[in-house]
């Protein structure tokens, strides 16, 4: 029996077994409900653990308060993401495939190769993890281990969040399927469910997309007469898939742009609670406005921000000025509609005339 490897790998089988426990107890205690400042609860505390883990210096009290939500964004710019301190799915989707590197202090007898062969991980992957030259080592060294070696997997393949929701009152399994983008199949294999019935106060897991930008959902029980035009402009790009007048790249584009002059007043569609009044990377100044039944309104580009973070707004209010503020190319409002923090198409909500 070679002592010599089970010593290397006891200490990666107790940290994949623990991440494998977080990682389940990560995955259906967060992702129920957006997370954002000012809430309480186990999730909160979960959501403060990983990013400790993460290497986030972050106190886990269960709290949600402001230094939360600052070390949130800080892990949304790091990784691409709408940075507006509000975990929704696509945070959550991030925070709990988000790699974590082992690191290894080497020790007497060790060669670079033998540990590419111990953690089944190339010599390249090592070298270029720990920025080395050559592959010369040192007793005491400490050497980072790519997460690709510890079961990373390719994020591309990773595409659902289990949640628990429990059963209220006139759901169906139709409705939950398209609320939280998922399959009906899918949900009754998971529950082992024979037929579509479900009961007050059962408990389901539901397969709940993380990634795809285009859904399937309607925005729950809002309906066009319930929203107004933000601001009336000529539409210069659709939602939908676009060539980013920036990058030059084909990317999907989750609202509507709307043409406007500079300073032009932004008027909010529908009453609710300001969660964001201010700078977000990529969006420039931007309002985004907390609704009923799981439903924001995003404000991007602004010139002049003219409500405050925790306000009400009443439909109609005026929130902002326009302007060509974060990555723009030119004064316009880039206007969207989010639905458990995925974005719909506006045009389907939106009154179909000014």
């Amino acid at each position: 029996m070679n002592w010599r490897r089970i010593k290397v790998l006891f200490p990666l089988l107790v940290f994949l077994i623990l991440l494998n426990i977080y990682t389940v107890a990560f995955a259906s205690s967060l992702g129920v409900r957006d997370l954002e400042v000012g809430m309480r609860g186990s999730d909160v505390k979960l959501l403060q653990q990983r990013l400790n883990n993460l290497g986030y210096s972050i106190e886990v009290d269960g709290i949600f308060g402001k230094e939360t939500k600052k070390i949130v964004k800080k892990f949304q710019e790091k990784n691409d993401l709408f940075s507006d301190g509000i975990v929704g799915t696509r945070t959550i989707y991030y925070l709990q495939n988000k790699k974590i590197d082992l690191e290894y202090k080497v020790e007497p007898g060790d060669s670079l190769y033998g540990l590419a062969e111990e953690y089944d991980v190339s010599v390249d992957a090592i070298k270029q993890a720990n920025d080395l030259k050559d592959s010369m080592i040192r007793v005491g060294q400490k050497l980072i281990i790519p997460d690709i070696a510890i079961g990373g997997g390719n994020e591309k393949d990773l595409y659902n969040i289990i949640i628990e929701y429990k059963v209220r009152a006139g759901d169906t399994l139709s409705e939950l399927a398209k609320r939280y983008n998922s399959d009906i199949s899918e949900i009754k294999e998971l529950n082992n469910l024979n037929g579509e019935r479900i009961r007050i106060g059962q408990t389901l897991k539901i397969p709940r997309k993380a990634q795809g930008v285009e859904v399937s959902r309607t925005g729950s029980n809002y309906h066009r007469s319930e929203f107004i035009w933000p601001v009336k402009g000529r539409i210069s790009s659709d939602y939908g898939y676009r060539v980013h007048p920036i990058t030059s790249e084909r990317h999907f584009h989750g609202g509507v742009d709307i043409a406007v002059s500079p300073g032009t007043v932004i008027k909010a569609a529908a009453p609710g609670k300001v969660v964001t009044s201010s700078w977000v990377k990529g969006f420039g100044y931007t309002v985004i406005i907390k609704h009923k039944d799981r439903i924001k309104t995003l404000y991007a580009h602004n010139s002049r921000l003219l409500v405050k973070t925790g306000q009400y707004v009443q439909q109609g209010q005026v929130i902002s000025r326009s302007g060509s503020t974060g990555r723009s190319t030119g004064p316009h409002l880039d206007f969207r509609i989010l639905l458990d923090g995925e974005p719909i198409n506006p045009l389907n909500k939106l009154p179909s005339k000014y």
